[in-house]
């Protein structure tokens, strides 16, 4: 063992205690108490701490008739396709709960002649979501529809979805006309509206739309790719095709149009978005977001937390957003806050990043967090990726130690809250790597490192989880790290222990965690994620180490107190974080 075993076991003055000593958890939660807490004055409203519902339309609770027949096909074609094929062409269809509810979220005031295009159309469920709608509109409106599927074999039953739903608009004194474009949506219709007309880009003759609705495909692009080649003015590195299909949908809107759409969260921060969402918010304004805290609930083969966004093409921008949040499919229980729009998207270093508050506390938390005076890199700090990737360095991967020859090499399997567990004898694991001339790029010197988690599991409670790796536990001069893991040290000289233990009492704690996941939805922690993010002084950092040192175990929550009352955290925000039922989820 590197690094002790503590005990996280609850003793006598754990949590209990703490709690129970806590005189400001009987105060009530009353407006003027909220106002105080977040320094909010008589003008500003407490929507998101009070819970208010916002009037933007009342969600369905049931599945419309025409979304209902759509959903019979779906069943016909799932059961001739196989789910490796689906999930080769990145196809994911929309929960019939989420079809109602984003066909809610488009306008509420229906033109005579409504234009919908709906990229990526599958069987037809989010059209067949916006006829159920247009089904209770009393006076006559006009439909049309523009749909791309490049599915061959799901073409007949779209077209089988969208001659019902025609039907069913004529029998109700509505039109509706309908064109199936079975064509690539990006390599085709993205092509006509970005750069200049060529051979093989034709000026488009669709038009713009009222409106754009869209679950596109999720799959990775690579730089070589022809859709990187067509959006090359909007997305750079290798970011997901559905990013593609959102700024299509975006170019294609008229003045004031509206694009709603599911997607994967991952847009939202991290470099290879960056670009994309800059070019995004100068043609748009976000109006809402819709969260699933689940990663399963929603898609169950998607490993990122899924979001809906409502957003208008730019000539009013918005100056609010409204924010809900849904552990699954209960929809129709979201209750949105209001909040201002340079909450939510955050533009401090350049990044314009979306962070989502799923409840009143996140919002208080990443207040507290971003009124620290430095930012992670500004301290000399640096965190990178562990060099090692275990299939390029097969000839260096030893099953045991062997002296000074071989140096400790720790993956995910190593790092556990405040531990770092070496060696762990595993058949399938090796535990050392191989010293000599060869594997020196790829060693790091002996000295204090915090170590933190890449990864974390589909519906792991933690995002965060970070362990010290002190030289003095170690006997050889090298250690090898794997690439799921970041490092952290310092860039001018080596971490005291008092910073290693506190930087990683920070790491684990609830409140950096919480606000972790405000700004990111991955499974993936991000070093550049960590380098923008705002830290304590290294002096403050330092004091929180060496209480943290002085416990007689490392018990999570007497460690979580010593975070909370070095930072200053008011009473109301540390019970929260110690026992979590201060506020309810919005």
């Amino acid at each position: 063992m590197l690094v002790p075993h503590y005990s996280r076991n609850r003793h006598a003055g754990g949590r209990g205690k703490i709690l129970e000593n806590s005189a400001c958890l009987s105060r009530q939660m009353n407006p003027a108490h909220l106002r105080k807490l977040f320094k909010l004055d008589e003008t500003e409203g407490i929507d998101i701490l009070m819970n208010d519902s916002m009037a933007v339309g009342t969600t369905r609770t049931t599945t419309g008739r025409l979304l209902a027949h759509c959903l019979t096909l779906q069943s016909e074609y799932i059961g001739l396709t196989p789910l490796d094929r689906r999930k080769e062409k990145g196809q994911f269809f929309t929960p019939p709960e989420v079809c109602g509810f984003m066909a809610d979220l488009l306008p509420s005031n229906l033109p005579a002649t409504f234009r919908l295009l709906d990229p990526g159309a599958g069987i037809g469920a989010l059209s067949a979501a916006v006829c159920d709608r247009f089904l209770g509109v009393r006076s006559s409106r006009r439909l049309q529809i523009d749909l791309f599927e490049n599915d061959a074999a799901a073409l007949p039953f779209l077209r089988k979805t969208l001659d019902c739903c025609s039907q069913a608009m004529r029998a109700h004194g509505h039109s509706m006309s309908y064109e199936i474009h079975a064509k690539d949506f990006i390599l085709d219709a993205a092509a006509s509206v970005f750069g200049s007309p060529s051979l093989f880009n034709e000026p488009s003759h669709l038009g713009d739309f009222d409106a754009v609705i869209m679950n596109p495909p999720y799959f990775k692009v690579t730089k070589s790719s022809p859709y990187a080649s067509v959006m090359e003015d909007v997305v750079h590195g290798q970011p997901n095709i559905y990013a593609f299909f959102l700024a299509a949908g975006a170019q294609m809107l008229r003045p004031g149009g509206e694009l709603v759409a599911i997607t994967p969260r991952s847009f939202c921060n991290g470099l290879y978005f960056r670009g994309f969402r800059h070019w995004f918010f100068d043609k748009m304004a976000l109006d809402r977001i819709h969260l699933f805290e689940s990663r399963t609930e929603a898609f169950r083969d998607v490993l990122q937390e899924s979001v809906i966004t409502a957003s208008h093409r730019l000539g009013k921008p918005s100056s609010t957003v409204a924010v809900s949040t849904s552990f699954g499919l209960d929809l129709h229980t979201a209750r949105p806050a209001i909040l201002p729009i340079s909450t939510v998207i955050d533009d401090s270093c350049g990044h314009a990043n979306i962070r989502i508050f799923a409840s009143a506390e996140e919002r208080a938390i990443s207040e507290v967090v971003e009124s620290w005076p430095h930012r992670f890199s500004e301290l000399g700090l640096r965190i990178s990726t562990g060099p090692v990737v275990m299939f390029r360095a097969t000839e260096f991967l030893l099953a045991e130690p062997n002296g000074n020859d071989s140096a400790p090499l720790l993956s995910v399997f190593n790092v556990k809250p405040f531990q770092t567990e070496w060696p762990l004898i595993h058949k399938k694991h090796p535990t050392a790597f191989k010293v000599c001339r060869d594997s020196q790029r790829l060693l790091l010197p002996t000295r204090n490192y915090v170590l933190l988690r890449r990864f974390s599991a589909k519906e792991e409670r933690r995002r965060l989880t970070a362990s010290f790796l002190l030289a003095s536990d170690i006997a050889q001069p090298f250690v090898a790290l794997e690439n799921h893991l970041n490092y952290v040290c310092h860039a001018e000289r080596e971490l005291t222990v008092d910073e290693a233990y506190g930087l990683t009492a920070l790491f684990n704690s609830a409140l950096l965690d919480r606000y972790f996941r405000t700004i990111s939805g991955n499974t993936q922690v991000n070093a550049t994620e960590i380098r923008s993010m705002k830290f304590p002084s290294l002096h403050t950092v330092a004091i929180i180490g060496r209480k943290v040192r002085q416990l007689a175990s490392l018990d999570s929550d007497a460690v979580e107190l010593i975070v909370l009352r070095e930072l200053g955290i008011n009473c109301d925000l540390s019970a929260h974080l110690l026992e979590g039922t201060l506020f309810s989820h919005i």
